[in-house]
């Protein structure tokens, strides 16, 4: 009887190391519950012709983004680069006003964070800007859990980075 007693609380301890480590491998949320990823602003030009990504693990590297793009970033003046790094995610070029990107989620799958986003098209019968426009998101994303990155979603084709 204790032979089995003894495997029956070895299976019991396997099944909890198991779902425990899932947990840990696929996450929604940081550790203190907050979103893997926010989108702090939004902008209709931002210089980039094509799709493509920017990650900024310091205040360096955001200054030398909005250097070399005019693009200016005023909401993060006070950001904290220890607790999240920024991600630009730049549609490319568009023909016309009315078109944006939009965070829709995201998650940390085996050290690989996954961000969904979705680039949105103005409505047929909706009055736009005649200008070519560039429209891109600047997401604040977890700076722990994750090796690499990817962006995708309706409108927007997977890009990817490792850090």
């Amino acid at each position: 009887m204790g032979f089995w007693k003894h495997r029956c609380s070895v299976v019991a301890g396997v099944l909890l190391l198991s779902v425990l480590s899932a947990c840990a491998m696929n996450r929604d949320t940081t550790s203190d519950g907050a979103p893997l990823a926010r989108q702090i602003t939004a902008s209709g030009q931002c210089g980039f012709t094509a799709p493509g990504l920017v990650y900024m693990d310091s205040r360096e590297r955001l200054d030398a983004l909005s250097e070399a793009r005019g693009v200016n970033l005023v909401a993060v003046e006070n950001h904290d680069f220890e607790r999240e790094h920024l991600l630009l995610v730049a549609a490319g070029r568009k023909p016309s006003g009315g078109y944006g990107v939009a965070l829709e989620e995201s998650r940390i799958r085996e050290g690989v964070l996954a961000i969904t986003v979705q680039v949105r098209s103005p409505a047929p019968d909706q009055a736009v800007t005649m200008a070519l426009t560039s429209p891109c998101a600047l997401l604040a994303v977890t700076a722990e859990g994750w090796s690499r990155a990817t962006v995708s979603g309706p409108g927007f084709d997977e890009l990817s980075f490792q850090r």
